[in-house]
């Protein structure tokens, strides 16, 4: 009997061939706007993963900023990871409205085709980014390898994360997806992805979201306590560095089943580390 992680790789080529027939006379257009808008190739490649070495691959985007506008040093602290509004500026209407629909990333279809990513997954991470995640925040880095799932093109920190709250929201995100991983996960997040398009409420770096999550969701989510990992892993960490934060997720995203009583449970961990440490163990 197929397992999910086949069956999801057969969706995702069904998807992927039925999308490039579709949106090919689209994306052509696009990629004409843009040639005259920027004046240079309205594609460009991007060595991206979850880490150095876990899902390292090249990521084809349409451009929206000119090649001349970007500088490696925009990328040298944590917060240029997940914000970096003073980029706004060098848009125009129509690169803008192409990163705030999410189709600057039509192109990765063709990833999603050859293997290399899946429509829903973690976020894959540019390479500068990854040093900076490795030196910073090591422990979080390490966590971000024993993940299993491919990067996808949507996913749950791409739709509902915090980019005010940093690398514990991504991370958190991050193991909440790998663990729960499902179809009614990933149909759930497709039927999210959706309206983002189409009302053209994507976030990014450079065009942040805010609170979108509460104003989609409405009373149908709720905040739950995510336990520090380089505690509960064994990374040699002090008692008193012991921390929690939380992530919000919407409510029927993560319950078991139906029996389970959400309304009466406030503070919930999410994540059975242990159960999680020792399943990524025996996959090494």
């Amino acid at each position: 009997m197929l397992n999910h992680m086949t069956i999801k790789r057969i969706l995702d080529i069904i998807f992927a061939i039925i999308l490039i027939i579709l949106t090919f006379p689209f994306q052509i257009v696009i990629g004409l706007v843009l040639l005259v808008s920027l004046k240079e190739n309205p594609l460009f490649l991007q060595t991206r993963g979850l880490t150095h070495n876990k899902f390292r691959f090249t990521i084809i985007k349409f451009r929206t900023i000119k090649s001349s506008e970007i500088s490696p040093e925009l990328h040298h602290t944590s917060k240029d990871i997940f914000l970096l509004p003073n980029l706004a500026v060098k848009l125009n209407g129509f690169e803008k409205w192409l990163r705030k629909t999410g189709l600057d990333e039509l192109p990765q279809i063709y990833n999603v085709l050859v293997g290399q990513m899946s429509f829903i997954g973690p976020r894959p991470l540019m390479i500068q980014d990854l040093e900076i995640l490795k030196n910073e925040f090591p422990n979080y880095y390490r966590l971000r390898e024993k993940i299993s799932a491919k990067p996808g093109i949507s996913g749950v920190w791409q739709i509902i994360g915090d980019r005010t709250q940093g690398v514990e929201n991504l991370i958190g995100l991050d193991i909440f997806y790998d663990e729960n991983i499902s179809f009614k996960l990933d149909l759930n997040i497709f039927l999210v992805t959706i309206p983002i398009i189409l009302f053209a409420r994507n976030s990014d770096a450079i065009i942040p979201r805010i609170d979108f999550i509460s104003k989609f969701f409405s009373s149908s989510i709720a905040e739950f306590s995510v336990f520090n990992k380089e505690v509960l892993l064994n990374m040699n960490t002090a008692e008193d560095n012991f921390k929690s934060y939380s992530i919000k997720i919407p409510l029927n995203w993560w319950y078991m089943s139906d029996s389970y009583s959400n309304s009466c449970k406030k503070d919930i961990t999410i994540i059975k580390i242990s159960d999680w440490r020792e399943l990524k163990r025996k996959s090494f």
